[in-house]
Parts: C-alpha cells; structure tokens; sequence
C-alpha cells in the first residue's frame, strides 16, 4: 500500500513540473528575427532629410533607401505621382523580358538601339516605337512586368490612368524604386540585359537632379521631366562603399530650374543621411 501511495506521489510530481516547464521555442538565426519582427531601421539624421522636403512649395515624394544596410527614407513614398520619362524603365523591361527571346536577330538590334536612345538621352520617338512593337507583340508585356514586381500602383500608357490622374503613366517614389534596384539586382533580366541597361543609365547626358553633388561617385539613373511642373529622378549612388537607391518625384508651379535645384539637394541630403560613414 505504501508502495503504491508513492508511485502515485512521483507521477502528480512529474506532471506538475511538466506543466510548469515552457516549451523552448528554436531560435531563429539573428536576420531572421531582425526580418520577421524589425521594420529596417530609419537612419538618425533622416529629419534632416523631412525637413528639408517640408519646405518644397507642391507636391514632393521620397525613398530612398541603403541597398546594403537596408536603411531607409520614406516621405509620401506611396503617393500617386506622373510617371514623366521614369516609365521608360518599365518599357525596357517589358521589351527585353516579354519581345526581345522571340525577335530576330536584326530586330533585337533595332531593340537595343531605342532602349540605349531612351536610357541616355530620353528619346520619345524610341519609346512610342517600343510601345508599338509591345501592342503588336505582345500586348500584355506591360502588365505582367508590373504584376511581376508586384507594382499595384503603377500604370503604363493606360486609358484608366488618364481618366482617374490626368496622366496616361502613373506610380509611385516606392514602386519605380522597386523598378530601379530590379534592374540593379540582375536577377529579373538575367546578368547581360542588366548590364546594358545598368551601363546606359550611368551614361544619361542628365546631370541635374540626383548626380549633381554626388562628386566622382558613379551614379546611374533616369530623369523624367513634364511642361506643367512634373519632375522626377530615381537612381543608385555607388561611392564604393554604399549603394544609395534614391526615388524622388514632384510637381511644382515654381520654376524648373527651382525644382531641379531642390531635388539635387534633397538627393544629397538622403545620400548623406543614409550612407555608412565608418
């Protein structure tokens, strides 16, 4: 009797310190956790930055973002915005994703020709061209590009978009950084059609905006400009050492040279506020 009053005192003991014992969860390597529970850490002198953009007289959209630290600025990142000739971008990766595999040789020559006309000097000519070989070819190609990059904003040469915006090209400073660090990255296009998009964007005859005090930093980008106060840049500053993916986008009724002077400050300023400085 004794004996088993004691086996039955073991078991309640053990069942009590089993249900008091928390289970240990596995603990997930540091990145992880720092991905699933912290947003990217917004850099300490980014008021600086939201300062300075509080001063410009219309409409002003920010992301800006350190592609190696993850760091980022955002000001109306997610605002609707006229594209200008930053969608040009978006037509290039249409055409080198969705028509370029299925064309000749001579017409994929043709391609590389409009896109390199587009990239470095902005030709609108190659551009309407490029539009109309996507309607004939393939006239879904724009679409599955902003579907692919998951671009809910973004819209194309698009009847909806004029008659909801005004403009027939419409996104946002957040989703055509999404389009610029795709083309940076390589892995969209494949390495060889990255690098020619990548080496014709250093290339733009367009010093103005994000390069303007950049120094000998290389930087790659694609300027976008409309008669009614529209004026956009987005690009990568490569110092070396950092890679600052700027977004900025505005409209304004001062002059253009105004906005341009203020969106090459306002690049600097992100630059500076987001770069690692050890």
């Amino acid at each position: 009797m004794k004996k088993a009053l004691f086996a039955l005192l073991i078991i309640v003991f053990l069942s009590s310190a089993c249900a008091q014992t928390p289970v240990k969860k596995p603990n997930l390597p540091e990145t992880a956790q720092q991905q699933q529970n912290q947003p990217a850490p917004v850099p300490l002198d980014s008021n600086n930055v939201q300062k300075y953009a509080n001063r410009f007289p219309g409409k002003l959209g920010l992301y800006a973002k350190n592609l190696k630290t993850g760091q980022t600025i955002s000001i109306n990142s997610d605002e609707i915005f006229a594209t200008a000739s930053t969608h040009k971008l978006v037509v290039a990766l249409a055409v080198y994703k969705y028509i370029y595999p299925n064309v000749s040789v001579e017409k994929k020559k043709d391609y590389d020709q409009m896109i390199k006309k587009m990239m470095i000097i902005s030709d609108n000519p190659s551009f309407y061209e490029l539009l109309d070989e996507i309607e004939q070819r393939h006239p879904d190609a724009l679409t599955k590009v902003l579907k692919d990059l998951n671009l809910t904003k973004t819209r194309i040469h698009s009847k909806e978009a004029f008659h909801r915006y005004g403009y027939h090209s419409v996104t946002t400073p957040q989703e055509m950084a999404v389009v610029f660090e795709t083309i940076y990255n390589e892995q969209y296009l494949g390495k060889e059609m990255s690098a020619i998009l990548k080496e014709e964007l250093a290339k733009t005859i367009y010093k103005e905006e994000i390069p303007r005090h950049m120094g000998n930093n290389k930087v790659m980008h694609k300027v976008g400009q409309l008669p009614d106060g529209v004026l956009n840049d987005v690009g990568i500053v490569d110092d070396g050492k950092n890679l600052i993916l700027i977004s900025s986008f505005s409209k304004t009724q001062q002059s253009p040279d105004y906005a341009s002077n203020f969106l090459a400050e306002l690049s600097a300023k992100s630059y500076e506020a987001l770069r690692n400085k050890n």
